[in-house]
């Protein structure tokens, strides 16, 4: 879905304040929209679409920071209102109800992004206390990786799927190889497997950063 930039043409409805005559011409004319649309003119649930995208696309752009996100939100929302339209209740109250959902579908988006980043960041600290632990059982100096986990986070990140999934059941809701091998159905020396190949991916990476730092510091 395109987004519009710059001044908006006296079609479009902002989430702003609205005198009273303003408001009452919008609703009447998403009255007539909707009602047409609810016997399946498509056109003029586009139009409908065409009216509110901006003021949608803003409230999502807020909410998630970035434009794509909020393009992807801004189609879910509008996606979720169509199929929603025959439940409308008060027709004349187009406006609010689809701003209602906007709302309801940024929070649950913005819910579930909070959780993805405890969860890496879960991981991540996991991780790095299992580091320090190998070092200090091997004798390595550089014991100490306060301020790492981010970037053990974006290690992790782009790490194979399945090597991900393992490391997550492992390190961050500490289960057993013949639990996680029931919960997946991953046999246990492949479980060996994934996580041996997932630390060793991740020390390589921090290897690189290191020597890249090494680098960096040469005069």
């Amino acid at each position: 879905m395109s987004q519009k930039s710059g001044r908006t043409t006296s079609g479009d409805v902002q989430d702003g304040t609205r005198n009273g005559s303003d408001s009452q011409n919008i609703a009447c004319e998403d009255e007539a929209l909707v009602k047409k649309a609810l016997k399946g003119d498509l056109g003029s649930f586009e139009s409908l679409i065409g009216r509110y995208q901006q003021a949608i696309y803003n409230i999502c752009y807020y909410k998630s920071r970035n434009c794509f996100d909020a393009e992807d939100l801004a189609q879910d929302i509008f996606l979720a209102a169509f199929k929603s339209l025959p439940n409308l209740k008060d027709i004349r109250k187009f406006r609010s109800w689809l701003f209602g959902i906007a709302y309801n579908r940024c929070h649950k988006w913005f819910q579930r992004e909070k959780i993805k980043i405890v969860k890496f960041k879960e991981i991540s600290r996991r991780l790095s206390q299992q580091q320090r632990m190998d070092k200090l059982r091997s004798g390595q100096p550089g014991t100490h990786f306060q301020g790492d986990e981010p970037e053990i986070a974006e290690f992790l990140h782009k790490l194979p799927t399945d090597v991900k999934n393992v490391l997550k059941l492992k390190y961050l809701e500490g289960m057993s190889y013949d639990e996680i091998s029931e919960k997946t159905g991953v046999k246990s020396h492949r479980i060996d497997y994934l996580i041996r190949k997932g630390k060793k991916m991740i020390r390589e990476r921090w290897s690189q950063r290191d020597r890249k730092g090494q680098d960096d510091g040469v005069t």
